[in-house]
């Protein structure tokens, strides 16, 4: 692969956001700032200098006809950036009691005990994102475990419908649950109101049962099997989300084809952060990055080899997707990241957060409480100017290819807002090259696959 350098001048045709780069008997030619991207032959390298200005493109027909693709496409245009402001997801955290101890878990704070969320208050941000949002909110039904409060998901769920219903918006339920808890009732309120659950299982049960386990050390993958078993059909409609540590680092692949064969409806995996019960710990957890890449490429491999055709493998897609898309729906990935933007999270204790991820003893947290402030007003404050004020012109982000669909990663995986967490970094590096090489030509085994999700390719 050989990379082509493009002039940088002063013009309103902005070359400094071309990055060009020869894929075979194609040419990549890449908008870092917006994501756009299109791929021409190969030919058209030699005249990609004369596109930076009109009057250069005009000597050659061919640089004319390129520039004015590049136009016609919104690369190297301000005609491609995308904004994100409005509010579209609200994450309301029902409790923080677990039934389970699982020794990494991210949401674990000792302060706030077994507390469960004040019904009036999440009512209340649900009712106020509502009037945030444009047309459509999604609320996830988070925790702690949110099915040990069963009769406050219900009531919430029909007090936030009938809300919804009153302003003429479209309201959608998702939710997160280790689903040791789930009954027939469970199930019925689910089926019945369209939420749509993900399962906590990080893989087979002896990793699964290394670090998700009881008070007493005691793994829980017992507890997934047996509600599998009971309820087969509802749980084999959820997701599955593992996360990723240290012990299950080198058997991604073996995660991803257990779940498969299980049934289940997709597979997605998390990162492990350092922060709850990981944040003292965190170098008995961590992956170590080198083989989590390593992990990732052999997932990929067996993908293209058509070994999980028809099978939603996320880690995948969620790259996929945002090279074909751009970035936008998946706000983890794109350079205006979700927190503070469209995502806000309510805790137990009713502080209103950007986003869930954002440590709460950490200088990012807090944006006030909703028992106190409305979501409009918190969202204003300083400290969300702050949060949204990311800068990463200081790292490889500001000459990145890959910039407009990676985003630079999560902030709150990072050692400080302006800096990049190493794994994502090396993670979106090494599947964009790999997804590029694919999608710059016709056919191929990852359009296959593409097909077999329903998702269309370009």
């Amino acid at each position: 692969m050989a990379a082509v350098a493009v002039e940088l001048r002063t013009s309103p045709f902005d070359p400094g956001r071309v990055h060009a780069q020869v894929r075979g008997d194609s040419l990549l030619l890449m908008d870092r700032v917006s994501g756009r991207w299109s791929a021409v032959p190969r030919h058209w390298a030699d005249v990609l200098p004369l596109t930076v200005t009109a009057r250069d493109a005009a000597t050659s027909p061919a640089a004319s006809a390129l520039r004015e693709h590049m136009i016609e496409h919104d690369i190297g245009t301000r005609g491609g950036d995308r904004s994100f402001g409005r509010l579209n997801t609200l994450i309301v955290k029902l409790t923080a009691a677990c039934n389970h101890a699982c020794s990494y878990c991210y949401d674990f704070e000792a302060a706030f005990g077994a507390r469960r969320i004040d019904a009036a208050v999440a009512l209340k941000s649900i009712e106020e994102a509502l009037d945030e949002c444009d047309e459509s909110l999604q609320v996830i039904l988070h925790g702690g475990e949110p099915m040990l409060v069963w009769d406050l998901v219900e009531d919430l769920v029909i007090r936030s419908e009938a809300a919804a219903e009153r302003r003429g918006k479209t309201l959608r339920f998702v939710g997160q649950s280790n689903m040791s808890l789930l009954t027939a009732r469970i199930g019925r309120f689910s089926v019945e109101h369209d939420i749509v659950w993900g399962v906590s299982v990080d893989g087979p049960p002896d990793v699964h049962d290394h670090f998700r386990v009881y008070r007493n050390g005691r793994g829980t993958y017992a507890d997934f099997a047996r509600s599998l078993e009971a309820f087969p059909r509802f749980l084999r409609s959820c997701g599955v989300l593992s996360t990723v540590t240290s012990a299950n680092q080198d058997r991604i692949l073996e995660v991803a084809e257990h779940f498969y064969d299980l049934g289940m409806a997709s597979w997605d995996w998390t990162l492990f952060q350092a922060i709850g019960r990981g944040r003292h710990e965190s170098g008995r957890f961590e992956p170590d990055a080198g083989t989590v890449v390593a992990s990732w490429e052999a997932l990929y491999d067996a993908v293209l080899a058509g070994r999980f055709d028809g099978f939603p493998v996320l880690p995948v897609l969620s790259y996929v997707q945002n090279f074909v898309r751009g970035p936008g729906q998946n706000m983890c990935m794109r350079p205006q990241c979700g927190a503070g933007r469209d995502l806000a999270s309510i805790s137990v204790d009713g502080s209103i957060e950007a986003c869930d991820c954002i440590d709460r003893t950490g200088p990012l947290a807090g944006l006030g409480n909703a028992a106190e402030v409305t979501l409009a007003q918190a969202r204003a404050t300083p400290k969300a100017d702050e949060v949204r004020g990311r800068d990463l012109s200081a790292t490889r982000c500001a000459s990145c290819t890959w910039y407009g669909v990676c985003g630079g990663g999560c902030l709150a995986h990072a050692a400080s807002r302006d800096e990049i967490p190493p794994l994502a970094c090396a993670l979106a590096l090494t599947a964009f090259d790999r997804i590029a090489d694919q999608l710059v030509r016709r056919g191929g085994n990852l359009r296959r696959y593409l097909e077999s999700v329903g998702v269309d390719a370009p």
